[in-house]
């Protein structure tokens, strides 16, 4: 950290250095959005609450909101301390760089406000020692509780009932430091579940190389063979509401282990679920919940297709 902040110190001042990062607003089209959607920040409509009453304030409006969408009903996994001893495949600084190439820099950024254009001034400024904190972060399975953290933006569905909190569609901010992470070790368990065949054939979102077009075509082909034998072909359509904000945790780190994922994997993606929360320094909002995992997050689409029974 001495080398990042000798390289903001010798700028001529941290606004100069900071228009060197951010050309322009990187932000404004996003809070355009939230404005647009909400608002004034403090107002939000009365919510009915789970007992049948309605908030009387904001920050009770807030609460019921994510209590809806963030269930607390599940029991916290257990963080094991833990030192591969280096043993598992590094992330390297070409990766990091490619996996910095890719983002997007005008997403907004989470609770500590750096956005991704700082973090990768950060990257430049010695890509060895970047690479080898993210490194560490895997050698001891820890995912740092700062970059769990999210701050969360409503965003009211259209034509939807807003006393009720199902009419919110919440959008995660998260940590650029912890997409980075999340990105490493993403890119690694599902190259280990697509190698051993632990995902279904028929799993079409969230793996690379595959989309809806590819589920339609398989439908398609399915109809037409069904026609051509003269049967009766029927299909039911599922909507699986709130999917993201609903999967068990211990259940993710169950099938984990019972289909032989490598250890260092299933440590970190353990720690990467503990302790999740919502924080709001303006509404005094610190959060925690129990299931789910955040979407905007690569691990969250990866643990929610995974299924344990291979094809």
């Amino acid at each position: 950290m001495a080398e990042y902040t000798q390289s903001i110190a010798i700028a001529s001042s941290f606004l100069s250095f900071l228009s060197n990062v951010l050309k322009v607003n990187s932000f404004g089209t996003f809070y355009s959005l939230v404005q647009d959607s909400v608002k004034n920040y403090g107002q939000l409509c009365p919510i009915n609450n789970q007992v049948g009453s309605i908030t009387g304030s904001f920050r009770d409006s807030m609460l019921t909101i994510l209590e809806y969408h963030f269930p607390k009903d599940c029991s916290s996994i257990l963080r094991r301390q833990v030192d591969l001893d280096n043993k598992f495949p590094f992330a390297t600084v070409y990766e990091i760089g490619k996996i910095m190439k890719d983002m997007d820099l005008s997403k907004a950024p989470g609770p500590d406000g750096l956005c991704a254009s700082i973090i990768h001034e950060l990257f430049d400024v010695n890509k060895e020692k970047f690479t080898s904190l993210m490194n560490e972060c895997i050698n001891t399975a820890t995912f740092p509780d700062l970059w769990k953290q999210a701050s969360v933006a409503l965003i009211p569905k259209e034509g939807k009932d807003l006393s009720f909190p199902s009419a919110y569609r919440p959008i995660c901010l998260l940590s650029t430091w912890g997409k980075i992470l999340d990105k490493i070790l993403s890119r690694r368990l599902v190259s280990e579940l697509e190698k051993e065949g632990k995902l279904h054939k028929n799993q079409f979102g969230f793996r690379s190389g595959r989309s809806t077009l590819n589920a339609l075509q398989l439908f398609k082909n399915s109809v037409h063979s069904s026609k051509v034998n003269k049967h009766v072909t029927l299909a039911i359509s599922l909507d699986m509401s709130n999917a993201f904000n609903s999967v068990e945790w211990r259940d993710v780190i169950t099938a984990l282990y019972e289909d032989g994922v490598s250890e260092y994997l299933v440590f970190s993606t353990t720690d990467f679920l503990n302790n999740r929360k919502i924080v709001d320094t303006n509404l005094l909002l610190n959060f925690n919940y129990g299931k789910g995992v955040p979407q905007g997050c690569c691990l969250g689409p990866s643990t929610l297709a995974y299924n344990r029974r291979s094809p």
